[in-house]
């Protein structure tokens, strides 16, 4: 395969990870995290082209990658990463070899987490980009040295798990298999060759969530809420699901007549306000000022996925990211109460240790 088309399908890729996203309407700042990793890296053994190459044999060194990305749905993350891996050089050709290689990348992975009943929890994925492959005093290439660099197309597999520190806050540790197109290098005698880069690797690292989720609701024109809320991917939003009509209709009924409990629901492991949660407080607001409510009683759940502890304090933090959400629409924060009833009143009954989205959840309820 050549290097254009190389380069062409990597741009295709990147640029498919973050289309989908766009044409969903997806919020991409709501569930925004980042994260850093370090870990260590085995380069393969590769073929360098030409007089000036032969077999390489590459030690084994460290690597290290920072990223950010954005949770698309409970189960699907994007993000872009920027990572280098370090390969000192063993042999070329069957001689002892000095000097090193480096492989400079920018990726875009799409991510997988996969639903499990435990707290750990693993994940598939895969990226594709570009990475500057550079070889710094390395020898002997055909009696001479390399300094030189190129930049080609690269893709990778990811593999790993994940553990919550608390509700912001994930433990990570993943394999990856690297690979690069073949990159092109002059040595210092004139020279040339070419050979791809090939690593296996394996990373731990820290990934924060910011929780913008709540921190984007505005007081914004509210009669867009019911738009914003009709079609979500989430099927659980379902329950006791706002009425639809517009807010100037809204506002003529009789008091009292609108839906008074409303279900707001969460990622795995999260107290960030998804998208789809953030059109339901909107309508539950518009609501209550339709009926002249200013009291609001917000309880907090989980499902039965972790421990009981853990649980009780991320309902309590899931109710707490709701109220703050109803204070940025306008409501006194004094005049909302929250509770937090952890994983003891599930909304779908499970047993201990199972994943349920409808129990992750807030019910809003209006006295």
């Amino acid at each position: 395969m050549s290097r254009t088309l190389i380069k062409l399908t990597a741009y295709t890729a990147v640029f498919g990870f973050v289309t989908p996203a766009w044409a969903a309407d997806v919020d991409l700042f709501s569930g925004l995290y980042a994260g850093a990793a370090i870990g260590v890296v085995d380069g393969t053994d590769t073929t360098a082209s030409g007089a000036s190459g032969g077999s390489v044999k590459f030690d084994n060194d460290i690597m290290g990658a920072v990223f950010i990305g954005t949770q698309l749905n409970d189960n699907l993350r994007g993000e872009a990463e920027l990572s280098r891996r370090a390969l000192d050089l063993s042999t070329v050709g069957g001689a002892t070899a000095t000097g090193d290689a480096q492989a400079t990348s920018l990726m875009g992975n799409m991510v997988y987490d996969i639903d499990v009943d435990a707290q750990i929890r693993p994940y598939v994925g895969a990226g594709a980009g570009f990475a500057k492959v550079n070889f710094d005093n390395a020898s002997p290439f055909g009696g001479s040295t390399i300094n030189d660099s190129d930049t080609v197309g690269a893709v990778q597999a990811i593999a790993g798990a994940s553990y919550p520190l608390d509700a912001q806050v994930d433990l990570f540790a993943d394999y990856r298999y690297f690979t690069t197109a073949d990159a092109s290098f002059t040595t210092a005698a004139g020279g040339t060759t070419s050979m791809d880069i090939s690593t296996h690797s394996v990373m731990a690292g820290l990934r924060f969530s910011f929780g913008g989720g709540s921190q984007s609701v505005t007081n914004t024109d509210l009669s867009g809420a019911s738009a914003m809320n009709d079609g979500s991917s989430q099927d659980h939003a379902a329950q006791a699901q706002p009425v639809s009509e517009p807010i100037a209709e809204v506002a003529a009924l009789p008091t009292r007549t609108l839906p008074e409990t409303y279900l707001v629901h969460f990622v795995l492991n999260k107290a960030d306000v998804t998208p789809e949660g953030i059109a339901i407080i909107e309508q539950a607001a518009a609501n209550a000022k339709a009926m002249n409510v200013t009291r609001l009683v917000l309880t907090g759940h989980t499902d039965r996925a972790g421990e009981e502890s853990y649980n009780l304090s991320l309902s309590k933090r899931r109710a707490e990211a709701v109220r703050m959400a109803f204070v940025a629409l306008g409501f006194n924060e004094g005049e909302i109460t929250i509770k937090a009833k952890g994983e003891t009143n599930l909304l779908v009954p499970t047993s201990d240790g199972k994943h349920e989205p409808q129990n992750r959840r807030v019910e809003i309820v209006l006295p």
